[in-house]
């Protein structure tokens, strides 16, 4: 055989060799993973609706973020990330999981959330870090849910009875959908993976949505607890920040003009070093006390259970709330003896509640839902006379004010 012929031999065999390969990383059997934080239900719902009908193309674990090891997606080949929209981002907690991820370059993922009226701004805060962190994101999904924790919202509320049987439906063709499409850019069809939406044209989740009037404490003043802060061995608040609004001058951290005040910085910050102005301090969040009292704990700890930051902490006395509690009123809602009382209610929700009511006719959530409905994305389950303006969540006296389901399972 001349050199010639042995040259043709050779590229036959490596030509062979590729394509058993590429055979074999096609049929390879898949895994999916789905994580989610739920506060009250409707992601939880979602997530598993997703999970089975990614099921139905291959292997799913539908897992809580409460529950789960950030450095175990490393076993998935298609990652899925939900949440509800607090603040018009993600929650505080699912913004340090992902940053905690390993990286995932050469895996595939998708993003979901739900939310009440205003769909905006959490895929615009947690894409571009699950991009840093190499995931390829193949997909995305909004869907509607009740709202149960956010004390200023009316019961019924605008977008109460979602998600329902439809929507949970529709969260089962998605997962299908998106795990055949995983499937066919693993065999090779790269040109399946999306552009992220972005400007003026993308949907509301990619849109910022700035914490500004009247939402109280929309101006805060931050700065930097030199003592305690740990940079530049910790980048945390700058490696997170959806508006790239943190960055260093002259060896101090500084916070420019364009950040929308997301808050993720000083919930995230893992010495608590992040600090507001005490004005701001007063409003941006309720301020809550423990009744030792009426408190059941060690017997109940469904508070502790509950919290997505950890920060609430009985090694006190009294016990106390860390900085890195979200406001969120998840553990006042559900708390079954009303132990857990808010201080500056009147400088908080009450405000935005009055507020609700004096632009009741106009009301952008109102607005933004006639649009929706009119371009059939909202079902509109609670009639607009049956929306209960007269009672807002933080003046509901019954306890528990929601009977939270397991949403950690």
């Amino acid at each position: 055989m001349n050199d010639k012929n042995k040259i043709l031999e050779v590229l036959k065999i490596r030509h062979k060799f590729c394509y058993i390969f590429k055979e074999k990383r096609r049929k390879k059997e898949m895994k999916g993973v789905v994580y989610y934080y739920s506060a009250t239900g409707n992601t939880k719902k979602i997530a598993k609706a997703i999970g089975e009908g990614i099921n139905k193309v291959f292997e799913c674990m539908v897992v809580s973020i409460k529950k789960a090891t950030p450095t175990e997606a490393m076993d998935f080949d298609l990652i899925g990330i939900g949440a509800p929209i607090w603040y018009f981002r993600e929650p505080a907690n699912v913004k340090r999981f992902i940053y905690q991820m390993p990286n995932l370059k050469g895996k595939l993922g998708f993003v979901f959330c739900t939310h009440g009226a205003m769909p905006f701004g959490i895929f615009f805060s947690m894409c571009p870090l699950l991009q840093k962190r190499g995931l390829t994101l193949i997909g995305w999904k909004d869907w509607y849910g009740s709202v149960e924790q956010v004390l200023h919202a009316v019961k019924p509320y605008f977008t109460d009875g979602h998600p329902d049987e439809i929507d949970l439906e529709e969260a089962r063709k998605f997962g299908q959908e998106i795990a055949e499409k995983a499937k066919r850019i693993f065999g090779g069809e790269k040109g399946l993976i999306p552009s992220i939406p972005k400007g003026k044209k993308a949907p509301p989740p990619f849109k910022p949505y700035p914490i500004k009037e009247p939402f109280p404490g929309a101006k805060p003043e931050r700065y930097v607890d030199l003592s305690s802060c740990k940079y530049p061995e910790c980048k945390m608040c700058i490696e997170i920040c959806p508006a790239k609004a943190i960055k260093l001058e002259n060896g101090k951290i500084v916070f420019k003009k364009n950040c929308f005040n997301c808050s993720l910085c000083d919930r995230t910050c893992p010495h608590g070093a992040i600090k507001l102005d005490a004005r701001t301090q007063a409003i941006i969040r309720t301020n809550k006390i423990i009744d030792m009292q009426k408190c059941r704990y060690p017997e109940c700890k469904i508070c502790i259970e509950h919290c997505p930051m950890e920060a609430i902490d009985f090694s006190t006395s009294p016990p106390s709330f860390k900085h890195n509690c979200e406001g969120d009123d998840l553990c006042w809602v559900i708390c079954p003896t009303g132990a857990i009382e808010i201080t500056n209610i009147e400088l908080t929700h009450e405000l935005m509640y009055k507020r609700i009511l004096e632009n009741k006719e106009n009301h952008p959530f109102l607005k933004f839902l006639e649009e929706e409905e009119k371009m059939g994305r909202f079902r509109r389950l609670v009639p607009l006379e049956k929306v209960g303006w007269d009672n807002p969540i933080y003046k509901i006296k019954k306890t528990p004010r929601f009977l939270i389901p397991d949403c950690e399972e």
